[in-house]
C-alpha cells in the first residue's frame, strides 16, 4: 500500500471510511486526498475489493456486515461488485467441484503437464465454459470501474468548486460588512461634529442575508461613553412597504424593545431603515432583530437579522 503524505496508509481508518463509521470531516479529507492522489485512490480501491471478498466469504463480524449491507446494497454500482464477487466465488466452486468429478482415481497420479494440457487441450469443458463467463464478468466490471472512477473525481471536484464558492461569499460579505460598517461610523462622527453634540453614537449596518452567511456574526462595539446605538438596517429591493416595525430580543428570547412607525430612507448602498436604541439597553451578547413590513393592518415578517454586543 502507498504511504500517506505525513504517515503510514492505515488500512483500518479506510475500512471504517467504506463502511461509514467516521466522522463526515475525516471522510471529507478522505476523498480530498483521493482526489488529489491516484495513488491513494488505488489502495483505497483494493481495500474495497478485499472488504466485498471478506463479506462475500462471511469473514465479517455482525456489526461490520451490518454496516456493510447499509453502504453496499443501497447503492447500485457498489451492489454490482458484490454480485461479481459472489459470481466469481461461484464459479471457482464450481470448476473445483467439476474437475474433482471429471477425473478418474486411476488418473489422480498424472502429471502436471498432463493435467494442464487437460485444462487447456479441450478435456475440461466445465472449466473452459467458466472461464469464458469469469472472462465476460470481467470485461463488464473493468468498464463499469472506470465509470466509477470518472463519477468519483468529478464528484469529488464539485463538492470542492462549492466549497470555495462559498468561502468566497463569506470573504466578500465580511469586507462589505467591514466596508459598511466604517462609512456608518464616519457618517455618525460627522453628524455629531455638524450640530457640535458630544454625544457618542455606537453603529452598525445589517445587511440581508447575514444571519445565514455561516460563520459571519456582525458585531457592535460599544464603547462605555457611548450613549446611543444605532442600527440601520438595509433593506432587500423587493421590501416596499409604507412603514416598518422592529423587534428586538436578547439570546434568552427576553423582548429588549420593539419600535413601530419607522420609515425607509435612501442611503449610500440602497434603502434602508435605522433604529436607535439607548445604549444602556445593550449588555454584551448576541440579539436577534425581527424586521416587519407594516401595510394599514397588514404585517409581514421581512427580514432577521443577528448581530453581537462587544461592551
Amino acid at each position: 500500500m502507498p504511504n500517506d503524505v505525513d504517515g503510514s496508509f492505515d488500512q483500518a481508518v479506510v475500512v471504517r471510511y467504506l463502511l461509514g463509521d467516521l466522522p463526515e470531516e475525516t471522510q471529507v479529507q478522505i476523498e480530498d486526498r483521493a482526489f488529489a492522489d491516484p495513488a491513494y485512490l488505488q489502495a483505497i480501491e483494493a481495500v474495497e475489493a478485499d472488504l466485498i471478498d471478506d463479506y462475500v466469504h462471511g469473514h465479517l463480524t455482525p456489526v461490520e456486515r451490518g454496516q456493510f449491507e447499509d453502504r453496499f446494497l443501497a447503492s447500485p454500482e457498489r451492489r454490482k461488485k458484490v454480485e461479481f464477487s459472489k459470481a466469481l466465488a461461484r464459479v471457482v466452486d464450481e470448476t473445483r467441484e467439476a474437475q474433482t468429478q471429471a477425473v478418474p482415481v486411476s488418473q489422480a497420479r498424472r502429471s502436471w503437464r498432463e493435467t494442464f494440457a487437460d485444462v487447456f487441450g479441450g478435456r475440461a469443458p466445465a472449466f473452459q465454459l467458466s472461464m469464458a463467463a469469469l472472462a465476460l464478468l470481467l470485461v463488464g466490471v473493468l468498464s463499469w470501474q472506470l465509470a466509477l472512477n470518472s463519477s468519483l473525481r468529478g464528484g469529488i471536484g464539485k463538492l470542492q468548486a462549492e466549497r470555495q464558492t462559498e468561502q468566497d461569499r463569506e470573504r466578500s460579505l465580511q469586507q462589505k460588512l467591514d466596508q459598511e460598517h466604517a462609512r456608518a461610523e464616519q457618517l455618525a462622527a460627522d453628524a455629531s461634529h455638524q450640530t457640535g453634540s458630544t454625544t457618542q453614537i455606537a453603529s452598525l449596518l445589517l445587511l440581508p442575508g447575514m444571519v445565514r452567511g455561516g460563520n459571519v456574526l456582525p458585531e457592535l462595539t460599544v464603547p462605555a461613553s457611548a450613549q446611543l446605538a444605532r442600527l440601520e438596517i438595509q433593506l432587500e429591493a423587493h421590501d416596499e412597504f409604507p412603514a416598518f416595525k422592529v423587534d428586538l430580543k436578547n439570546v434568552r428570547g427576553e423582548e429588549v424593545l420593539t419600535r413601530s412607525g419607522l420609515r425607509a430612507h435612501s442611503s449610500t448602498g440602497g434603502r434602508s431603515v435605522t433604529l436607535e436604541v439607548p445604549a444602556s439597553a445593550l449588555g454584551s451578547g448576541p440579539y436577534d432583530l425581527t424586521l416587519v413590513g407594516v401595510n394599514g393592518a397588514d404585517e409581514k415578517d421581512i427580514g432577521y437579522y443577528r448581530f453581537s454586543v462587544k461592551r
